[in-house]
């Protein structure tokens, strides 16, 4: 009962759980980001992240960029494996990936972002399956792309 109260005074007093783009911006458009680092194939998952991130988060439509009122565009800067850790007789163990981006919010057709943002992501994993780094990386860049639309629709 408490539970539903706050709903109801929460939900009264316009409280959002969403991000409020459609107010500047009534289209959003994610272009394929540049890729910097010698990891092949990140652009199109970077992409894939930023764009389920602004539908879960905003109330903005998503458009292809060439018909978008505000566009993301970025680059891949930098993919690490860190060294991580061994055992006795120096089999690796565990390590991980470092991820970091450059990102800017344009208006369609200008070349000056209104805004930029640099974000990160660090995810450690084991090596006792295969797919671990693959679950590393999209965590990382689920992470990036979660930072990125929420520095780069901020108010203020």
């Amino acid at each position: 009962m408490l539970m539903l109260a706050c709903l109801l005074v929460l939900g009264g007093c316009g409280y959002s759980t969403g991000l409020r783009i459609s107010q500047n911006y009534d289209s959003v458009g994610v272009e394929l980001f540049g890729n910097e680092t010698l990891e092949r194939d990140l652009e199109p998952q970077l992409q894939a992240q930023i764009t389920d991130v602004l539908t879960e988060l905003s109330d903005s439509r998503l458009l292809p960029p060439e018909r978008a009122r505000a566009v993301i565009r970025g680059k891949l800067v930098t993919y690490q494996r860190r060294n991580g850790i061994r055992s006795s007789d120096n089999r690796l163990l565990e390590t991980g990936v470092t991820i970091e981006v450059e990102a800017g919010l344009y208006v369609r057709g200008s070349d000056t972002p209104l805004r930029t943002t640099r974000a990160y992501s660090s995810v450690g994993y084991t090596l006792d399956q295969p797919g671990n780094e693959r679950e590393a990386r999209d965590r990382a860049l689920r992470y990036i792309a979660e930072e990125l639309v929420l520095e780069l629709f901020a108010p203020g």
